[in-house]
């Protein structure tokens, strides 16, 4: 028999080597099938719950400055160009400017972001990322406006070209900036399953990890995909008091759009449920992060800790009651249901280099894991 070490080895290498988990593409599908069989290995059967989205393929996407062209993304909730692109004078501040620059890392650079993509004052903006470590690579920004986009177009660079574009915009450097690219129809799909309790009349357990995602992703989203998994066999073998509903989304890094589908599906499940559990970002990173945990209740609050407390070395931080967490956990909190979301970061959080085995802990992963899927008996009945 495996052992939980040797199943989170198995099922992280795994799904980092699928490729770029973005949602509605071939490699998300591919893993969605890839999921539902490692759902059937845990003892429950699996459904794919399909959904629609119309997909954003980027096309080339760059701003051509002085003598260089730096490659970029464009944000996916904004406007995009077309391949011409749009010209005009580059600035970081106020001023005779076309082309706003905002660096990731200045203070108050995501309200100034969020106000000038609304403003008439600007062509594009073009918007330096950042990373949890601090170093290179690009870090895409998650699009939580994709249903209904807004604004003007935003290309998104690596933040290594931070000095050079800081300094072309103080000099008021002509730019062009190109953030192009196409929406198709697609389909994405919900992993599902249902583990039946004993007294289908109880309202039901729902356990939730999203899937989805920028690049490989491999600790940002493996973490949570074992501890959901684990949470399946154990209560397989559990025989629960209530339903047990198990879902894990695609559209994360798309406004939750998986989520959201999943929600429409089931009409009143937000407040229905007994509680929603949300294993989010990060769940055993290899930079042992300090935990978050988001709950809507003294009493989650009081029983989660009591589960991570054995097998974790330090607490996670808590927030108050009132506080909308990131993450899946948000859509349950606006919607005023009872939930528990635990989520960590790590210094190469949504970026290429987030890969297996370097992001991940495989011991701390379990130590989450165990702590996780106890709570979820306990709640399950």
């Amino acid at each position: 028999m495996s052992t939980i070490e040797d199943r989170i080895a198995r099922t992280i290498s795994e799904y980092d080597i699928q490729g770029w988990h973005r949602t509605g593409t071939d490699v998300d599908l591919e893993s969605a099938h890839w999921l539902a069989e490692l759902v059937r290995e845990c003892g429950a059967e699996p459904s794919l719950e399909m959904f629609d989205l119309d997909r954003v393929v980027p096309e080339p996407s760059y701003v051509e400055v002085g003598d260089r062209r730096i490659e970029g993304l464009p944000l996916f909730d904004g406007a995009f160009t077309s391949a011409d692109g749009v010209q005009g004078r580059l600035g970081a501040g106020n001023g005779n400017l076309d082309i706003l620059l905002i660096d990731g890392l200045d203070a108050g650079s995501l309200e100034i972001l969020e106000d000038a993509r609304r403003s008439d004052k600007y062509r594009a903006l073009v918007f330096v990322t950042t990373s949890n470590g601090g170093g290179p690579g690009l870090a895409p920004r998650n699009a939580p406006s994709f249903a209904e986009p807004l604004g003007i177009p935003i290309l998104q660079v690596d933040p290594s070209e931070r000095a050079q574009l800081k300094e072309e915009a103080e000099a008021g450097t002509m730019a062009t900036v190109v953030a192009n690219a196409e929406r198709e129809p697609a389909e994405a799909a919900n992993v599902a399953a249902v583990i039946p309790g004993r007294d289908r009349d109880l309202p039901p357990l729902v356990v939730m990890t999203p899937r989805s995602g920028w690049w490989f992703i491999a600790a940002e989203r493996g973490g949570g995909i074992v501890c959901w998994l684990e949470a399946i066999r154990a209560i397989c073998a559990a025989q629960p008091a209530r339903d047990v509903r198990f879902v894990a989304t695609s559209g994360h890094e798309l406004g939750h759009l998986g989520l959201e589908a999943y929600l429409d599906r089931n009409p009143g499940l937000a407040t229905e449920a007994s509680t929603w559990m949300h294993f989010g970002a990060s769940i055993g990173a290899a930079e042992k992060p300090v935990s978050r945990l988001f709950t809507s209740d003294d009493e989650l609050q009081r029983l989660t800790v009591e589960f991570l407390e054995p097998e974790i070395p330090v607490l996670p931080q808590l927030f108050p009651h009132d506080y909308v967490p990131g993450g899946e956990g948000r859509n349950i909190h606006l919607r005023g249901g009872r939930y528990v979301s635990l989520a960590c970061g790590h210094a190469t959080f949504h970026q290429q280099t987030d890969r297996w085995p370097d992001s991940v802990d495989v011991s701390s992963v379990a130590s989450y894991a165990k702590a996780m899927t106890g709570l979820a008996v306990r709640l399950a009945g």
